[in-house]
């Protein structure tokens, strides 16, 4: 479910034509149950920030040396 959300939100945030609501159905097997809930963008508004808040952390804990050759390349 985490995972799903995460992509969720990195779509949302890359396609213009992704948003809220987030519609989840789960089904146990063999139930004959679904459960199902809405998820609207206040709902989830504090993991989309946390997740773009460590998401950025790690960019920026990210080693630099691998871009030195690119960035000091001459023409």
């Amino acid at each position: 479910m985490k995972i799903g959300f995460l992509a969720f939100d990195a779509t949302r945030v890359s396609a213009n034509d992704v948003d809220y609501p987030l519609d989840v159905v789960i089904y146990e097997k063999d139930s004959f149950h679904m459960l199902q809930h809405r998820l609207e963008k206040d709902d989830m508004d504090a993991v989309s920030k946390q997740w773009n808040a460590l998401l950025n952390n790690s960019v920026q804990k990210l080693p630099n040396d691998w871009m030195e050759p690119i960035f000091t390349k001459t023409p």
